[in-house]
């Protein structure tokens, strides 16, 4: 008996087993129905689908905000590090014979921890899920093979409650929202850019999900041309357009403090290259300290 099997045999007694077949090593592990179970994990900042194989593995969809989505594979037991991992869509034994499964293939040899991630678009994955299809995962360790079989009954409204959270997911992610710098044409006032109002207007959906952000800091900043006195008055009037477009998105006015620096804090030398970016406001989230 070769060590793959012993853990097997130690480590699964729940699980259909099935004789290796062909001319490679391989054995076959089939999830009982009873265990088939995908549950969703939901919050404003993370959206997670997954099905544990017992002790073997755990496979999971996840989702983070701004983050292409992910199908992530974690091999449970140590003592038997894997090397790569191919996942395929199977048609599950009770579906008739012509029932059109999407495909899923993902290959991967990039291992780190005993976990493989696939990034990528997890619209097919879904639908197979949704349909009931099974997903075959072939784990390699080298010499030897193990097929892990994740079944699965008709998942509809779990697979809704996975993409009704992917609907209320934050825009943003903290590393985003935290600390976001926008940048005006010389003597621009006010904020025109569609990609800057779509920022902002995610900003304070971000604000609304995090109820650790105590301030929202609004530092306005320009360059060196003309007298510092009218710079002044320039980056005011720059700060407070952010700050109005803020408060027209929904966010509360007592969060905001709103600073006026003018031509005092440059962080690039105001030469004909360099003096677009210090034509900026700088928007800051700070949280709770607890």
């Amino acid at each position: 008996m070769n060590r793959l099997t012993q853990l097997i045999k130690f480590a699964l007694p729940c699980a259909v087993f099935m004789s290796s077949q062909g001319h490679t090593s391989e054995q076959n592990l089939v999830q009982n129905y009873e265990s088939s179970i995908w549950s969703v994990s939901s919050n404003p900042f993370a959206c997670s689908l997954k099905q544990r194989f017992d002790n073997y593995a755990l496979l999971e969809v996840k989702t983070l905000p701004a983050k292409t989505q992910q199908l992530e594979f974690t091999w449970l037991l140590q003592d038997k590090p894997i090397v790569g991992l191919h996942v395929l869509s199977r048609k599950a034994d009770w579906q008739s014979a012509d029932t059109i499964l999407t495909a899923v293939n993902f290959v991967s040899s990039n291992v780190e921890d005993n976990k493989v991630q696939f990034s990528a678009d997890m619209t097919a994955l879904l639908r197979v899920i949704k349909q009931g299809g099974w997903l075959d995962t072939l784990v390699s360790f080298g010499d030897e093979q193990l097929r892990l079989t994740f079944t699965n009954t008709h998942s509809d409204e779990i697979v809704a409650d996975y993409q009704q959270c992917l609907a209320n997911l934050s825009p943003l992610s903290w590393e985003q929202a935290r600390d976001h710098q926008l940048q005006f044409a010389s003597g621009q006032r006010t904020v025109t850019t569609a990609k800057d109002l779509k920022f902002l207007k995610d900003l304070v959906r971000y604000i609304s999900l995090d109820s650790r952000v105590s301030k929202v800091l609004v530092d306005g900043h320009t360059d060196n041309t003309g007298s510092p006195l009218s710079n002044r008055l320039l980056s005011k009037e720059r700060a407070d357009d952010v700050a109005a477009r803020l408060i027209e998105f929904g966010l509360p006015k007592d969060m905001l403090e709103v600073r006026a620096h003018g031509q005092r804090y440059p962080i690039i030398k105001n030469s004909e290259q360099g003096a677009s970016s210090n034509r900026r406001v700088l928007v800051r989230l700070f949280r709770h300290s607890s």
